[in-house]
C-alpha cells in the first residue's frame, strides 16, 4: 500500500512537472517559427560583427569562414518544409527559377563554383521570406539594445588606438580618392585589425581613419544600416513605451551620426516616398510607379552627381556629408570616390557583352581585380548587388528584380506604404552597399523578411496574432 502511494506520488509530479514543462515547450515553438528562427540567426550574426574588422576579409575555408556560413546553410532547416513551399508556391518562386537555371547552365559549362550564392541567396531568402513569420518587435528591440551594450563594452575594453602605429597615422583624404593609387588601408595580419577604429562617441575615431564618425561594431555600414532598419521600424510601431523610445533614440543615433552616406541618403529617400505615396489615391500600379521613378531618379542623380559635387565641394556641409569632410578635389578625384556610378556601368557592360546574355560566372570574380577594381585600390565589385547579380548570372538574375517588382506592387495593392518605401529605400542600399547584403548576415536576412512580408512582418502585441 505504501509503495502504491510512493509510486502514486511519482507519478503526479511527473504530471506536474509536463504540465509546466509541455506548454513551455509548445509556446517556444510557436515562437521560434514564427519567427524565433530569424530572431536568433540575427542575434547571432551581429555577435560576430563585433570581432569583424571593416577591411577584414574572409578566406574560403578558415574559421570565420565556417562561423559564417554553416549557421547559415543550418538556419532554415527545422522549417524546411515551410521554405521548399516558398520557393515552389510562394512568393520566392521567381528566385528559385533563379537559381535553378542559373545552377542548370553554368553546371553544363562546368562552372561549379558560382554555383553555391546563387543557390544560398534564394535559399536564406525563401526561409526569411516565409508567410508563417511574424515577429514581435520587443524581441527584435530587445536584441539590438544588447548588441549595442556588447559593442559598447567591447570598444572601451578594446587597445587604445596608440598601441597600433598604423592607426595613429593622420588622415590625408581618402585612400580610394589617392592620386597614386597607394593603399593606405592595412594588411590582413596587421595587428589591431579587428578593433573598433571609429568610436561610439564623437571625437573617438582613430587619426587613420579621418573626421570623427561613429560605429557600434568595427565594420561603420554593418553599424549605420542594421540601425537605420531598426530606426524606421521603431518609428513605425512608435509608442510611450521605454522599450521602443529607448531603441529610437539609439538606433537614430548611431544611423544619423554614422555618417554612412548611403544610409542617410537612404533615410531621407524612405522618408520622401512615403510623404508622397500618402499624398496619392490609392492605386497600386500608381504608387509602384512613382516609388520606381523616386528610387531610379535617385540613382540617377548619384550618377551624374559627381558633376555638381565638383562645384559644391567647398560648403562645409556638403564637404562633410557626401565628400568625407574632402575639398579642393579634381572631378576624377570624386569620381573615384563615388564609384558606383562607374560600376554600374561597368557590370551592365560586362551583363550585354557575355554570351547569350549569361553572365560571366565565376570568372567575373576572378578577374574582378583587373577588370573593375583598377588594380591597387582597396574596392569592392560587389558594392552593386542587383548589377553585380546580371554581370554574373545574366539572365536569370532577372528572377531578382522581378521578385522585388512583385513584392513591391503586393505591399501596394495592400496599402502597406511603409513596405513600398521601405523596398525603395532597400534597393537603393543594394545598389550603393550591396556587399553588405550577403545571405550570411542580419542585414540580409531582415531586408528579405521586410521586402517578402512588408509591414506584416511585425507585431507589437504579446500574444502572436
Amino acid at each position: 500500500m505504501d509503495d502504491r502511494l510512493v509510486k502514486d506520488a511519482g507519478i503526479s509530479k511527473q504530471n506536474a512537472l509536463a504540465n509546466i514543462l509541455i506548454p513551455k515547450i509548445q509556446s517556444f515553438w510557436v515562437w521560434y517559427k514564427n519567427g524565433g528562427d530569424i530572431l536568433l540567426f540575427v542575434a547571432y550574426s551581429l555577435l560576430l560583427t563585433i570581432y569583424m574588422g571593416q577591411e577584414r576579409i574572409v578566406s574560403r575555408g578558415d574559421l570565420l569562414y565556417w562561423l559564417l556560413t554553416l549557421p547559415t546553410v543550418a538556419a532554415p532547416l527545422p522549417r524546411v518544409r515551410q521554405t521548399v513551399e516558398n520557393l515552389i508556391f510562394g512568393c520566392a518562386r521567381p528566385l528559385a527559377a533563379m537559381g535553378l537555371i542559373a545552377s542548370i547552365w553554368f553546371g553544363l559549362k562546368g562552372d561549379m563554383g558560382v554555383i553555391p550564392p546563387i543557390v544560398l541567396i534564394a535559399w536564406v531568402s525563401a526561409w526569411a521570406s516565409r508567410s508563417e513569420v511574424r515577429i514581435n518587435i520587443r524581441w527584435l528591440f530587445a536584441i539590438i539594445l544588447v548588441f549595442y551594450g556588447l559593442g559598447s563594452l567591447s570598444f572601451v575594453l578594446q587597445p587604445p588606438f596608440e598601441k597600433y602605429s598604423w592607426l595613429m597615422h593622420e588622415y590625408y583624404g581618402d585612400p580610394l580618392a589617392a592620386d597614386s593609387g597607394d593603399i593606405v588601408l592595412p594588411p590582413q595580419d596587421r595587428e589591431g585589425i579587428d578593433i573598433n577604429p571609429w568610436g561610439i562617441l564623437p571625437g573617438q575615431t582613430a587619426p587613420a581613419y579621418g573626421p570623427w564618425r561613429i560605429s557600434m561594431v568595427p565594420n561603420i555600414a554593418t553599424s549605420g544600416t542594421i540601425s537605420l532598419f531598426v530606426f524606421l521600424i521603431a518609428l513605425k510601431h512608435l509608442r510611450f513605451r521605454w522599450l521602443t523610445i529607448t531603441t529610437a533614440v539609439a538606433t537614430g543615433y548611431f544611423t544619423i551620426l554614422s555618417f554612412v552616406r548611403s544610409a542617410l541618403i537612404g533615410l531621407v529617400l524612405f522618408s520622401a516616398t512615403t510623404v508622397v505615396l500618402k499624398l496619392l489615391p490609392d492605386n497600386a500600379r500608381l504608387r509602384v510607379t512613382v516609388a520606381f521613378a523616386m528610387t531610379l531618379g535617385l540613382i540617377l542623380i548619384v550618377g551624374i552627381s559627381p558633376l555638381v559635387l565638383y562645384h559644391l565641394q567647398d560648403i562645409p556641409l556638403i564637404s562633410r556629408l557626401l565628400l568625407r569632410n574632402q575639398s579642393g578635389l579634381s572631378l576624377e578625384a570624386i569620381y573615384r570616390q563615388a564609384y558606383r556610378p562607374w560600376l554600374w556601368l561597368q557590370h551592365l557592360q560586362i551583363f550585354w557583352q557575355s554570351d547569350d546574355l549569361m553572365g560571366y560566372g565565376s570568372s567575373l570574380a576572378q578577374s574582378a581585380t583587373k577588370k573593375l577594381l583598377n588594380a591597387g585600390q582597396v574596392r569592392s565589385d560587389s558594392v552593386s548587388l542587383p548589377t553585380r547579380l546580371l554581370a554574373t548570372y545574366g539572365l536569370p538574375a532577372l528572377g531578382f528584380l522581378y521578385f522585388l517588382g512583385e513584392r513591391c506592387y503586393t505591399h501596394a495593392k495592400n496599402n502597406d506604404i511603409w513596405a513600398v518605401s521601405m523596398l525603395s529605400l532597400l534597393i537603393w542600399l543594394m545598389m550603393t552597399w550591396g556587399s553588405i547584403f550577403h545571405p550570411t548576415n542580419a542585414i540580409f536576412v531582415l531586408a528579405l523578411l521586410i521586402i517578402g512580408r512588408g509591414g506584416n512582418a511585425f507585431h507589437e502585441h504579446r500574444e502572436q496574432q
